[in-house]
């Protein structure tokens, strides 16, 4: 006898289940494609800026040539510069604000040789540029041959109350000398301020201005200006800009600024202003053909200067120059700022710094 097997009754497919599987698999499907565009919008991401990044290392690297070649440039005017003559300009070729690049050079090489300053040289190379400020070193003051009562001046230009200066100046002598004898305001390598620090005193000349920051005393407020310890005090102009480690210690009358001239003992304000008037040439307008002393006696005939200033001025005797060159590319800029000794007719490099402007 046969048993009896009751069918299985299919149970139909709902429509909400259908709906729902539809929906996880629809939910799925977004998740994949938003997953998948953060992937590929992070590698599009990626590459955008990896491609900025060359390029802005390429652009600085091209500016960064861009300022060595004009050191380069500078160099050559230095080197030519005798080769150039008053002659060879008629009285109106100062006259062009904007000469061509040959033009452009020489004019530069022909106030180097009149001891003058080349400010914002500007030559094109294609699309690319460089600028070049070139600047005898002699317009400023040798720190290393400053006597008391210079460096006295030097401070006062820079701003520094006059009691602190006893201070400041014995300090130096004793970072610069080679005893070990403390000055009565100075301070030598027991001074608990070099202990402090871990180093001792040079006890030789300085090498660079900034060297300043190591000697007690020399804040960077004096050196390159700031505020004043005192709350009240006036801002540090700084004294930086008036130093230099190059040079005889002779002061270039034909660059040096009016606050350089000052920091000469016995020369007054007013003979300042004549001297920087005089260098204007008889047009008395910047960057003419009559520009600039031909001599010390020119000067002493026009300003009545003491005696004992005499030797310390010079005019056309320029051995050192602070060259700066900046190079721009596509908005991206780099420099180079180099001191140049010249001797004869061979320039070299003593001294160079790179960095990138902004």
């Amino acid at each position: 006898m046969r048993a009896f097997v009751r069918p299985q009754r299919r149970v139909p497919n709902r429509p909400d289940a259908d709906a729902r599987r539809r929906g996880v698999a629809l939910v799925v499907t977004l998740w994949a494609i938003l997953l998948l565009t953060l992937l590929v919008g992070s590698f599009a991401f990626n590459m955008h800026i990896e491609a900025r990044i060359a390029s802005y290392y390429r652009k600085r690297t091209r500016a960064q040539y861009l300022a060595r070649a004009g050191i380069e440039y500078a160099m050559a005017l230095l080197a030519h510069r005798e080769e150039v003559g008053s002659d060879d300009f008629a009285d109106d070729f100062f006259e062009d604000q904007e000469p061509d690049p040959a033009d452009s050079s020489r004019r530069g090489a022909y106030q180097l040789q009149r001891g003058l300053a080349v400010n914002g040289l500007r030559v094109a190379l294609s699309n690319d540029v460089f600028v070049l400020d070139i600047i005898p070193e002699e317009g400023r003051r040798n720190i290393n041959r400053l006597t008391d009562e210079e460096w006295e001046e030097i401070l006062d230009q820079g701003g520094v109350p006059e009691e602190d200066w006893p201070r400041l100046i014995d300090c130096f002598h004793d970072w610069v000398d080679e005893d070990e004898f403390t000055r009565l305001s100075g301070a030598e390598s027991d001074d608990p301020f070099y202990k402090e620090r871990g180093y001792p005193v040079k006890n030789a000349p300085l090498d660079l201005v900034d060297e300043l920051l190591m000697i007690k005393g020399f804040s960077p407020a004096i050196v390159f200006g700031g505020p004043a310890a005192e709350p009240d005090a006036p801002l540090h102009p700084g004294i930086a800009s008036l130093l230099t480690v190059f040079g005889d210690g002779r002061v270039n009358v034909n660059t040096a600024t009016r606050q350089v001239l000052l920091t000469l003992p016995g020369l007054e304000p007013w003979m300042a202003d004549e001297i920087i008037e005089g260098r204007l040439g008889l047009d008395q307008r910047e960057g003419t053909k009559d520009d600039g002393f031909d001599s010390v006696g020119e000067v002493m005939a026009r300003v009545a200067l003491p005696p004992t200033v005499r030797e310390r001025l010079t005019v056309r005797e320029v051995q050192f120059l602070r060259v700066s060159a900046v190079g721009e590319t596509q908005g991206v800029r780099s420099g180079v700022w180099c001191v140049l000794r010249v001797a004869g007719g061979q320039v070299t490099p003593v001294f160079w710094r790179e960095e990138t402007l902004r």
